[in-house]
């Protein structure tokens, strides 16, 4: 059985699951959800809220994935795909737990990320980022020179046009490379 944990964006936290934003339009949480459950995997997906500690969530889910692992899930089969500020919790949970899990990051390297954080990653990720993306568009090299610890590190640049939004729904430019991974890359 695979499992994906999905770390949503900062805008649920703010304005629950029916998030809109003015710029990016609706923020499609439960879409999302039900496409990646088509997977055939196990979806974990908490909703944050606003008084939600970063560090203490990430390393709950990390504890999360221990688990699943002692009950025998190899961790292969585990995927975390975080979103925006999920990413950048996803960047975290990768730093913290050294188990060989597939990471997702979509729309995570930003400026902010870049100067707060010294994450050096474990595990098997993809960073996916948006041409058009002024929030969190960057490239994920400077993470993928820091992660000495990565099993593997590769990035994907798509090009919606859409912005920050292209996290904001099922759009196929991410969701098609992240059912690879999932699934595995045989």
């Amino acid at each position: 059985m695979k499992h994906i944990f999905y770390l949503h964006g900062m805008i649920i936290e703010i304005q629950g699951i029916n998030a809109v934003s003015p710029q990016f339009g609706a923020y499609e949480y439960t879409s999302i959800i039900d496409s990646l459950k088509a997977t055939g995997a196990e979806v974990h997906a908490e909703v944050r809220t606003e008084n939600t500690e970063f560090y203490e969530f990430g390393k709950k889910i990390s504890k999360e994935i221990d688990a699943l692992i002692s009950k025998g899930v190899t961790p292969e089969d585990i995927t975390v795909i975080g979103a925006s500020k999920g990413g950048m919790i996803a960047m975290y949970i990768s730093d913290l737990n050294t188990n060989n899990v597939n990471y997702v990051l979509l729309g995570s390297s930003s400026e902010y990320s870049l100067k707060t954080f010294d994450f050096n990653m474990h595990g098997n990720i993809l960073g996916i980022y948006e041409k058009s993306d002024t929030v969190a568009g960057n490239n994920y090299q400077h993470w993928i020179d820091k992660s000495t610890n990565a099993t593997s590190f590769e990035q994907l640049q798509i090009n919606t046009g859409l912005g920050h939004g292209f996290l904001y729904t099922p759009n196929k430019a991410w969701l098609d490379p992240a059912r690879k991974i999932i699934m595995g890359k045989d």
